[in-house]
């Protein structure tokens, strides 16, 4: 997948004056686009040095945040030693140095006895594989006034699917490149591989070759991603209908996602954009479970068996001891506030402006304390039809579908559930998959249970759920109804996750407050520079900038408009907007 390049101002509408930019002009600069296209803002050098980086009080410490950045969770991607030793495909430059890394989102790493070759943050080595960590997706950098800033646990500008086409590209180019062929033989063996040797590399070309481009194949996307988005469901989903045995089975993921901010995650009672899993019972661990197997967890799907006779489930890569352990260290973070050296709030406005949120937000976004380590958020899913953004995300993980292969008779939760015929939704397979996965680790599973108890979530599977402000009947959370919706959840930290909706189509808070048909239809995203007037990233098409197109199916601007005049209240005045706008800066 390649970045999408449009010769279209910022946030311009389409018919504006935009559009009578002239030839000349329009050729310049798509001339120097083609010149740009492997570089990208991104790419700064400052960022290499750790003692340029500032980070605000989020309640981690340092050991904490490397600890985070470089926990093995069970994912592998592809060989670390490979990896490691890798060109890039026009370079003789390694994939992995860190401003090449950049220019994909990655951020990078400190040299350190969890991370011994300084790989970026959010990778980690499972013995002899490299795969991703939670903090790939989930630790941000912004920059303002030439200063920059990490948030831990926030929105990462990463393109997943353009650094694993790289890796693809950087695969096959070794293996049909001679002289690269020979490069990375020297960097296996100083003196140069023997015959033996040289086969067994050419043979890990050829393996990991395979599995990546598998992987690209099955989950390319007409609908381009850009930074900070991925449709996790849909490769989640994906893996599972891999793991069938049927040849060419899968969906196109089509429905990518913002990268949620995880503070208070473990607090909510549900989680996921549609809020799909409760942190109840087994619920967090499952769902991290999911989580490892959609980014390259091995999972094998003959069942073990333990004293000749105990069905002990799914053997796999997952480090479910790991999980929980992740999972109890973001419980700690708190959400990160205004920095002192951005414009000051003003704290007259932001009054005027908490008034307007009691009237238009609060009924969905509560609030709490950041830093009660006690605090409860019961979150409020709002119906399709009632929030009015695209609906793709929430149809897609009911609508996908797919062959059972060797899944066909078995329980859609391993042991319990409906039992699967040929054909059935993805999500069934990914069911058994992550049920298989937890039979294998009892202690952990029961320790888990044991976690979410401690967490004061209630001990049930399926807690009440508020769905359009009322809670829904017994057994009625895992319907239809209750899927095809999204969450709202408390806006601290709100400041820091830009672009919003859950689909990033809106660039910055500014235009969330705007009526749908007043944002931006198409939008620059690939800088960390923040703007914070608007609140979000600069909107310009600097080198390697990604078009976000509302247009496309899965991207729509459209709904979430509360104090437009769409919630049949009075539409805000711009006084009034920028009053709320100040007041939001401050949670």
């Amino acid at each position: 997948m390649t970045n999408t390049i449009s010769p279209i101002p910022a946030g311009r509408k389409r018919g504006d004056t935009a559009l009578l930019l002239t030839a000349v002009s329009l050729l310049l600069y798509l001339c120097s686009l083609v010149q740009a296209a492997e570089s990208s803002a991104l790419q700064d050098e400052a960022a290499l040095d750790p003692a340029n980086i500032l980070y605000l009080e989020q309640n981690w410490d340092e050991e904490d945040r490397q600890w985070f950045y470089h926990l093995n969770q069970g994912s592998g991607l592809v060989s670390y030693d490979l990896f490691i030793r890798l060109e890039q495909h026009d370079s003789e430059e390694l994939l992995r140095a860190p401003l090449n890394m950049m220019r994909f989102g990655f951020l990078p790493g400190v040299k350190s006895a969890q991370n011994p070759d300084a790989l970026a943050i959010g990778l980690a080595r499972d013995g002899a594989y490299m795969g991703l960590t939670c903090a790939a997706c989930h630790t941000q950098h912004i920059r303002h006034k030439g200063k920059l800033v990490r948030i831990d646990g926030g929105q990462a500008m990463l393109d997943l699917p353009r650094f694993l086409e790289h890796l693809e590209k950087s695969l096959s180019a070794t293996m049909n490149d001679d002289e690269k062929l020979a490069r990375l033989g020297t960097r296996f063996h100083a003196a140069g591989p023997d015959e033996e040797e040289f086969l067994e590399l050419k043979n890990l070309l050829d393996t990991e070759y395979a599995q990546i481009s598998d992987n690209n194949r099955r989950n390319h996307s007409s609908v381009p991603y850009g930074y900070t988005r991925l449709d996790a469901f849909g490769a989640i989903l994906n893996k599972g209908l891999a793991a069938t045995g049927v040849a060419d089975n899968f969906n196109e993921p089509d429905a990518p996602t913002s990268f949620p901010y995880l503070w208070d995650t473990p607090q909510h009672d549900y989680v996921e954009w549609n809020g799909s899993q409760s942190n109840s019972d087994i619920g967090a661990l499952a769902r991290n479970v999911g989580e490892v197997i959609g980014v390259f967890g091995r999972v094998e799907t003959t069942p073990a068996t333990w004293l000749y006779f105990y069905d002990a489930g799914y053997p796999s890569s997952v480090h479910a001891r790991n999980l929980r352990a992740v999972e109890k260290k973001v419980s700690e973070l708190q959400s990160p506030l205004w920095p002192d050296f951005f414009p000051a709030i003003d704290q007259q406005q932001a009054g005027q402006g908490r008034r307007l949120y009691e009237r238009y937000c609060l009924s969905c976004h509560q609030d709490i304390d950041r830093t009660d380590p006690g605090r409860q958020i019961k979150v409020r899913m709002s119906s399709l039809g009632e929030i009015g953004t695209d609906p793709v995300m929430a149809e897609n993980v009911l609508q996908m579908r797919g062959e059972t292969g060797i899944f066909e008779g078995k329980p859609r939760f391993y042991f319990v559930g409906s039992i699967m015929g040929a054909e059935e939704p993805a999500l069934f397979v990914a069911n058994n998959l992550m049920g298989g996965v937890l039979r294998n680790n009892p202690l952990q599973s029961l320790l888990a249970i044991r976690d979410a108890k401690a967490m004061g979530h209630p001990d049930m599977i399926h807690p009440p759920k508020y769905l359009d402000g009322e809670i829904l009947e017994a057994g009625e959370e895992v319907s239809d109804r209750a899927l095809l919706a999204y969450k709202a959840r408390p806006l601290n930290g709100i400041w820091a996750g830009a672009p919003y909706l859950h689909n990033g189509s809106v660039p910055n808070l500014y235009e969330l407050l705007l009526p749908a048909a007043a944002r931006s239809e198409t939008f620059y995203i690939g800088s960390w520079e923040y703007d914070p007037v608007k609140v979000g990233y600069v909107d310009r098409p600097e080198p390697g900038a990604f078009l976000l197109d509302t247009s496309l199916p899965g991207n729509s601007n459209a709904g979430h408009e509360y104090g437009t005049g769409g919630d049949g209240l009075a539409s805000l005045s711009e006084a009034e907007v920028w009053a709320l706008l100040e007041y939001l800066k401050t949670l």
